[in-house]
């Protein structure tokens, strides 16, 4: 048995408080809920339920009291029915003030303890069954078992709502008497059990939109399951929110026409169970009938062999305007249509994918060399426009270091103090107003990293500072760049490594490792995710005419692996993983993938239809909210191939090409939004000498690099492109044309540009220059990223390239101390 431990959880709650203050402002809760606490009897110390002295009044709080649980106060409940079952009134509403937590647990074995609330629960702490930090050993929960909750309804409206977190054994809801309405507004909602409205007189019950309710047993509207449903119960159910159930009951044993019960699943809205009636085949609506509607936007998610043709019978009646997803067992798309898809979108087979500039891009994060005296950040960015892609992927983070670390030469990085004071940093600047960049996606990361770990019933400031710094960063990018054709995208890194604690972790290949409270951390992720996300949205509508796009993608990294040859995925054995467990908790924008572990092949999966597979699988999982224009909202987030020989597995130059040849029929096939190439500069050192260690922002010899460096690269070590590089700028230049900047063009930083031509261009035999300096250094590439001259160049110098092939070619100049500026040649 677990014991009572009051004094650890006070000591936990009071060692928390006293972080308070560094907190910041936090946005109103989005409620309609106005109950008056003004009279209600307030707690004044910790303590039990029982205890007069914790009671503003010296009295204990009865079944017609409102009550307020004020901030840092720990209060059991330690009162309970003479008899299982038998119910208690509680108090009539409740509020649980942000910072206090309510525990209504026990350990009384084959007891049913019962609390009834005589009307609406204002919940900004905890109120659950009571929970200490987790051990090696458990979860940290005190108490072996959890109190069920009965709300009677009694005013005309009633509320369940609140930003803190709500853990009930199971939620009862009745009608005291006449119609009602229940209005469940609350963002973390986790019921142990069952969530049945159970009334003889009609409930309206609506779940708003940023509601989150994860019902762990039976989601009913005349009683929990057939077997305990009422005759003559009926309630009408719309769901606008997140909603998880282990089953849901979508049956009437109301025979009396005009009682009929439903369920509507409006915009936004979305309901994902594993079964149906319990699976039971045979359950059939009385008379008075079921109406289950999924309105336009709405969406309904089958578990795996969930039949959902088995309830169309009698006196059931089903509307789809929305979507009923299936389980992606039983619709992922066969060999043949994989490869069919991938041929006719496959460079290689001689399409035009020109317009996937638009699509691929690199990251730019990390790297271990430079070229320029530029900051590290805007040589890169001043490559990347040679480069040609629209897309690029940074970091912004106000974790003390990281933007150092991201881009450590030539940068002097102060400290942050939150995410809108980075973007606000004049490089950054310099970044976002780039207009040869339309999508930006960037790794966002506050300094509340890692609070999540703890799990959704602790730490609630963090949360609401997640969901206040991206609203605050959304409502900058909008205000300053609103105008612009910009697309802003704001992810995680890796978010399997992040729940596992650790790049490397391998629950896949020792389940042990999986520790006691991962379901409590689960919890905690998503509620993160939903945090940013209602910031996010929160801000969009306060700017529906920009014309810049803001969206939120949360990064999975772990769908594939392989058991002694088999390919598996971790659903298949129950793996706990960021795309099943934690988006399947979230509606989002959209979720990338970061598929290193979707480049397998075997005799069934040539190249690319493993990830053709995990995108499939993962748009299952997603919960979209349809902002984004793409109809596929999953991107690739992170993939490369090594290109450098010492850790490329023999893969050669036209191996790699074939490969992305693939890979890009793969993201034209599906039509994902974009797919980042891992890394603009090589970061994956594989090693070092003995004794050596690597250190940000100092420069090593090219030769040192090629020798550790994995080859995950755009650009080599030596200044040339890489073969991805290469091969993608190839299908992008293939039918462009030089772009000669016109008279006073002025550059990004406003600053007049030396303007650099070649001419004649095209030519047979000879290519002069203008705009170029004494020593300016001029190397000649082909396509497949060879060097095939070197030239430096002095005034009025000329090169003459007779004796090369006709053809595309890659003129690389680099004026002394100046970024790298990349040129078009054609040979006829």
């Amino acid at each position: 048995m677990k014991k009572t431990t009051l004094h650890k959880s006070i000591f936990i709650v009071l060692c928390f408080c006293l972080t308070l203050s560094t907190t910041y402002a936090q946005l109103s809760l989005i409620s309609d809920q106005n109950t008056d606490f003004s009279g209600a009897i307030t707690t004044v110390a910790s303590g039990n339920w029982s205890n007069p002295a914790i009671w503003s009044t010296g009295v204990v709080p009865t079944g017609n009291d409102d009550v307020s649980v004020e901030g840092n106060h720990v209060v059991y409940i330690d009162v309970q029915g003479a008899t299982s079952g038998k119910i208690v009134d509680l108090c009539k509403n409740l509020r649980v003030q942000q910072g206090a937590v309510l525990q209504m647990g026990h350990n009384t074995e084959n007891f049913a303890k019962d609390l009834r609330i005589n009307g609406s629960i204002y919940c900004l702490g905890t109120f659950s069954s009571g929970r200490n930090e987790a051990s090696e050993t458990g979860d940290g929960q005190i108490y072996e078992y959890n109190s069920r909750i009965f709300l009677k309804l009694n005013q005309e409206n009633t509320y369940i709502s609140g930003s803190g977190f709500f853990n009930p054994k199971s939620l009862n809801v009745v009608s005291a008497s006449g119609g009602k309405n229940l209005i469940i507004d609350h963002y973390n909602l986790v019921i142990d059990e069952s969530l049945a409205i159970k009334s003889n007189y009609r409930i309206n019950a609506t779940i708003k939109q940023y509601s989150y309710v994860h019902i762990k047993g039976n989601l009913g509207f005349t009683g929990s399951t057939y077997q305990w449903s009422s005759k003559t119960a009926k309630s009408d159910v719309i769901i606008e929110g997140v909603v998880i159930a282990n089953n849901v009951s979508l049956f009437t044993k109301n025979p009396t026409a005009g009682d009929s019960s439903s369920l509507t699943i409006a915009n936004n809205g979305s309901l994902y169970v594993q079964s149906i009636n319990e699976g039971d085949s045979s359950v059939v609506s009385e008379a008075a009938g079921f109406h289950f509607n999924i309105e336009q936007g709405g969406l309904f998610k089958l578990g795996k062999g969930v039949d959902f043709d088995s309830v169309l019978k009698e006196n059931f009646n089903f509307t789809n305007n929305g979507e009923l997803r299936k389980h992606y067992s039983s619709t992922l798309a066969t060999k043949a249509q994989i490869t069919s898809a991938i041929d006719a979108n496959d460079p290689n087979k001689g399409i035009d994918v020109s317009h996937i500039k638009d699509i691929f891009g690199s990251t730019h994060i990390g790297g271990w060399y430079n070229f320029t005296d530029r900051p590290y950040l805007l040589e890169g960015l001043d490559n990347y426009k040679s480069f040609g892609a629209t897309s690029v992927k940074t970091t912004l983070s106000a974790i003390n270091g990281k933007m150092f670390s991201a881009y450590p030469f030539n940068h002097t990085w102060p400290n942050f103090k939150t995410l809108k004071d980075v973007a606000q940093h004049q490089y950054i600047d310099s970044l976002f107003k780039r207009e040869h960049i339309k999508t930006h996606t960037f790794w966002t990361t506050t300094k509340n990293k890692g609070d999540w770990k703890k799990g959704p019933d602790v730490d609630h400031t963090s949360y609401l500072n997640e969901e206040q710094q991206f609203y605050d960063l959304t409502k900058h990018l909008l205000s300053t760049y609103g105008s612009m054709n910009k697309t802003f995208v704001y992810q995680n890194w890796e978010g399997d490594w992040m729940l596992r604690g650790g790049q490397g972790v391998l629950w896949e290949k020792n389940p042990s490792l999986i520790p006691n409270d991962i379901a409590w951390s689960v919890e905690g992720m998503a509620r993160m995710f939903r945090a940013r996300q209602r910031g996010i949205e929160r801000a969009r509508n306060e700017y529906q005419s920009a014309t810049a796009k803001v969206y939120h993608a949360i990064e999975f990294n772990k769908l594939w692996w392989n058991d002694n040859g088999t390919r598996k995925t971790m659903m298949d054995d129950d793996i706990p993983s960021v795309i099943s467990d934690v988006v399947s908790k979230t509606r989002v924008d959209l979720t990338s993938w970061s598929a290193y572990d979707g480049g397998w092949t075997n005799d069934e999966n040539p190249h690319g239809h493993a990830m053709w597979k995990g995108l499939e699988i993962a748009k299952y999982f997603t919960t979209a909210t349809g902002e984004l224009a793409s109809n596929f909202p999953v991107q690739i987030g992170e993939f490369a191939i090594n290109e450098n020989p010492p850790y490329n597995q023999n893969n050669d130059q036209s191996v790699i090409e074939n490969r992305y040849g693939r890979y890009i029929g793969v993201a034209l096939g599906l039509g994902i939004p974009n797919f980042y190439l891992w890394n603009f500069y090589c970061s994956g050192q594989q090693g070092a000498p003995d004794g050596f260690t690597w250190e940000k922002g100092k420069q090593y010899e090219a030769d040192f690099l090629y020798e550790w460096m994995d080859g995950k690269w755009m650009i080599e070590p030596d200044g040339t492109w890489g073969y991805a590089a290469s091969f993608l700028m190839k299908q992008w230049q293939d039918n462009a044309t030089e772009e000669t900047p016109e008279e006073g063009e002025v550059s990004e930083e406003g600053e007049e540009e030396d303007k650099v031509l070649i001419y004649p261009n095209p030519t047979s035999a000879i290519i002069k220059f203008t705009g170029l300096t004494n020593d300016t250094k001029i190397s000649i590439f082909d396509l497949g990223g060879r060097k095939v001259h070197d030239f430096i160049y002095e005034e009025d110098g000329e090169i003459n390239v007779s004796k090369l092939r006709a053809g595309m070619y890659i003129v690389a100049i680099q004026k002394p101390n100046t970024a790298i500026e990349i040129k078009k040649l054609i040979l006829k």
